[in-house]
């Protein structure tokens, strides 16, 4: 009873804290909603700035497709903003290692498409931003947003900025950078990335434009072999997090994954292209790609029984390769746009070449992938839309191919219906091929070419915010990771059958109940091990206060899934493989968050991990000996600033975009 009553205590103490924090943020945000819902007179220069300002809306392209424009939104303070972790972000959770910012892989089965050479490490694919995914903002207005996120320490940062600015003759600048330095709670967990993206956008005339990208990438990861025991959680002889005994107590074994990226992109014209009429263009981008990684654990004193079967030499592991690769892509395309920004009846034409110089230490091999690629988009009336994609290899591709196709049909007041289809047949990933362990050969696979395809139907109904998919993926020659983490093939077909349902419920006006709902069954349990069922509810207020000044949400988010056996991690492959000694129970993660925005600033708090409170002796694994961390708290601001730049742009501001759904949207 008086550890019962201790940890009650303790417990009690949190949450008064955490609501102290809570009312202090109110007092702080009232006089500014007080400030802002004061009147400024029209005749100041202050007000007359601003009426003078270009108010067309916001709205961004990519350099792939310069003639398509989406809309930048100011969203609330809703959960877009207040989950900020990218594997909360998704709408099934992404299994990590515990850590925000770790390696990660979904819970819920997909499939990715892809097509040609492909080194087989997705580790941190989470993370990623490529080149060709810059956002350009053309306006007469620059745009910027700045964003920060903080947990326990300093060293559990998250920061970003965004900005965008067309200068004179139409010349944009745009620059994107994010970064995670997270320390985490367990011994020697820290994950820090760097994401670095700039580019230049310079049109010339009507007819020509050219897009330049510089890309950076820069992933590490400590990797402590996940924790050997959790029995003393919860007990007088546990001091926190840090004191759990982990698995590689050396702590010498880092990852690093280091990508850089120089992307031109260039579009001419046959014709002016004016909207009502049939464009003709041609298209080249060209990248070249270096990419490093590096697994090295260089004391092995204490850590030999956790790589077993990858013990090559005790003196130290190490796993490294390098990749350059030269890809151009030349592609015939012409589409007429009815309405500024949104082009339909689009048809792509072309082939794409890669030049690939692989080294995997200590080897060396040269290669190359070309396929013949086509685009079609078309809409012949306004309830059907038709978009699909395809790649066929030749050469040392013959018989690769890739076919992603979806479509959408409009049922008027009732929703609409949207489905889609997959089909690929793609070469081993490098890993699975060939791997080399401090420079010995440590597997030669000969597996052939995995098929993948995937079929997938929806019904949504916007006004009562209802979405039903049922997918299922039927997987020839499966490749995986078994037991001891060599890599592995199926003979047999594998099969994932999925159903996902979504529904927003107001009560109200103020009261929310978000939920989201998933099945998931797979035929060969025995290669692929993933939770049955997910769900995910938010039970928030969410509506304006204080004069209608400040957008406020309160409330709290609910997860949970079923008992499964979640994968291990090996870190000298860089996968998760199966493992057969643990199993996850029922765990129920509920998380407190009050989020707030005010004109262009918003702000959120969290607490995470409320269940952890009530029974500390438990922890939640997504993968095996890699806990998700005890209760913790979080806040993070953002802040948006769209500045005149006119006095050096001479372009014009852009139509306004489309607020339907459309291609590519």
């Amino acid at each position: 009873m008086q550890d019962l009553s201790s940890k009650l205590q303790l417990a009690s103490g949190k949450l008064q804290g955490v609501r102290c924090l809570l009312q202090l943020c109110l007092l702080l945000l009232m006089p500014l909603s007080v400030i802002q819902a004061q009147d400024i007179p029209a005749t100041t220069p202050a007000a007359q700035a601003i009426l003078a300002r270009d108010t067309t809306p916001m709205a961004y392209i990519l350099a792939a497709e310069p003639e398509r424009t989406y809309p930048i939104t100011d969203t609330l303070a809703d959960w877009r903003f207040r989950v900020y972790d990218p594997a909360r972000k998704q709408i099934i959770d992404w299994g990590t290692l515990g850590n925000f910012g770790s390696s990660a892989r979904p819970l819920y089965f997909m499939t990715r498409p892809r097509s040609g050479f492909d080194p087989g490490f997705q580790g941190f694919d989470l993370y990623r931003q490529e080149a060709d995914a810059l956002r350009f903002c053309r306006h007469s207005n620059s745009y910027n947003e700045v964003y920060f996120s903080q947990g326990r320490n300093q060293k559990e940062i998250e920061s970003g900025a965004v900005f965008s600015r067309t200068f004179q003759k139409g010349a944009n600048l745009s620059f994107d950078y994010a970064s995670i330095n997270n320390l985490g709670q367990y011994r020697y967990q820290r994950d820090k990335h760097n994401r670095i993206s700039v580019g230049l956008w310079l049109p010339f005339g009507k007819r020509y434009e050219m897009f330049a990208v510089y890309n950076r990438q820069v992933f590490r990861q400590q990797e402590n072999g996940g924790i050997t025991t959790d029995t003393i959680f919860g007990t007088d002889d546990f001091s926190g997090a840090i004191s759990a005994p982990i698995n590689l107590s050396d702590e010498r074994a880092l990852t690093r994954d280091d990508k850089q990226v120089i992307h031109l992109q260039q579009h001419l014209k046959f014709n002016r292209g004016d909207v009502g009429k049939q464009v003709y263009r041609a298209s080249l981008a060209t990248s070249w790609t270096t990419r490093k990684f590096k697994f090295s654990d260089a004391d092995m004193r204490a850590d030999t029984a956790f790589y077993d079967t990858f013990l090559v030499d005790r003196r130290g592991l190490r796993n490294f390769w390098e990749l350059r690769q030269l890809d151009n892509r030349f592609e015939i395309t012409t589409f007429k746009s009815e309405v500024p920004g949104r082009p339909a009846n689009k048809l792509s034409l072309g082939a794409r070449h890669a030049l690939i110089l692989l080294h995997q230490e200590p080897n060396d091999s040269t290669f190359s992938n070309f396929f013949f690629t086509g685009r079609l988009a078309i809409a012949p009336t306004d309830n059907i839309e038709l978009v699909a994609r395809g790649e066929l290899g030749m050469l040392n591709n013959f018989g690769e191919y890739l076919v992603d196709a979806s479509a959408r049909v409009g049922l008027g007041k009732v929703g609409f219906l949207r489905g889609n289809i997959i089909s690929q047949r793609t070469p081993p990933s490098m890993l699975h091929h060939k791997l080399y362990v401090s420079k010995q050969l440590f597997w030669n696979n000969d597996f052939e070419k995995p098929v993948e395809t995937t079929l997938s139907a929806s019904y949504v109904m916007p006004r009562l915010g209802f979405e039903v998919t049922g997918q299922t993926h039927l997987l020839n020659n499966f490749l995986y990771y078994d037991q001891l983490g060599l890599a592995r093939q199926t003979t047999s077909p594998v099969s994932v059958n999925q159903l996902q349902a979504m529904l927003f419920l107001t009560f109200g006006r103020v009261w929310h109940l978000d939920n989201t709902f998933a099945l998931q069954n797979t035929s060969r349990d025995d290669v692929l091990r993933l939770p049955k069922w997910f769900s995910k509810n938010s039970l928030y207020f969410g509506g304006k206060v204080f004069r209608h000044r400040l957008d406020l949400s309160a409330g709290f988010d609910f997860r949970i899934n079923s008992a499964f056996r979640p994968d291990a991690w090996q870190p000298v492959t860089n996968q998760f493989h199966l493992q057969d000694t643990f199993s996850q129970k029922i765990y129920p993660w509920v998380d407190a968050f009050i989020a707030f925005k005010i004109q262009s600033f918003r702000l959120y708090f969290r607490f995470e991990n409320l269940y952890n409170l009530m029974d500390p002796t438990q922890v939640y694994y997504q993968t095996a000996a890699h806990p998700q961390p005890f209760s913790s708290f979080r806040l993070g601001i953002s802040w948006r600033f769209i500045d005149d730049s006119r006095s050096g742009s001479q372009s014009p501001a852009p139509a306004k975009p489309p607020t339907g759904v459309g291609f590519g949207n």
